[in-house]
C-alpha cells in the first residue's frame, strides 16, 4: 500500500513538473499569436486570447461545450483574469441553441439551458 502511495505521488509531482514547464511556451504561444484554441469544432473547444484595451490587460479563456441534456445546444463560459483593469461582473455564461434543420442559431430568448 505504501508503495503505491509513492508511485501516485511521484506521478503528481511530475505532471505539475510538466505543467510548470509548458507555461513559458504555452506563454509565447499567446503572446505571439494573439489566441490560442484546443479543439477544432465550433460548438466544443477552449480558446485562451489576449485582453488588450485601454482600460484592462489580461488573458480571457472561452469554453464552449454541449449543453447536458440537450441537443442542438451548447454552453459557453467567458472567464477573464485580468493583471490591469477592472474584471468584476465581466466573466459570463451563456446557452446558444441551434435549429436542427438549418444548423442556424436561435435567437438568445429561445436558447434555455434546462430543460
Amino acid at each position: 500500500m505504501n508503495r503505491w502511495l509513492k508511485r501516485i505521488a511521484y506521478l503528481f509531482l511530475l505532471l505539475l513538473w510538466l505543467i510548470v514547464m509548458a507555461f513559458p511556451t504555452l506563454a509565447f504561444l499567446l503572446a505571439t499569436q494573439g489566441e490560442l484554441q484546443l479543439g477544432d469544432e465550433p460548438r466544443s473547444h477552449i480558446r485562451f486570447f489576449m485582453v488588450q484595451e485601454e482600460t484592462s490587460s489580461g488573458v480571457g479563456v472561452e469554453w464552449v461545450r454541449e449543453a447536458s441534456r440537450l441537443e442542438n445546444c451548447t454552453r459557453t463560459t467567458l472567464r477573464y483574469f485580468l493583471w490591469e483593469g477592472n474584471e468584476a461582473g465581466q466573466n459570463v455564461s451563456f446557452c446558444q441553441c441551434y435549429d436542427p434543420a438549418t444548423n442556424a442559431p436561435l435567437p438568445i430568448e429561445e436558447s434555455r439551458c434546462t430543460p
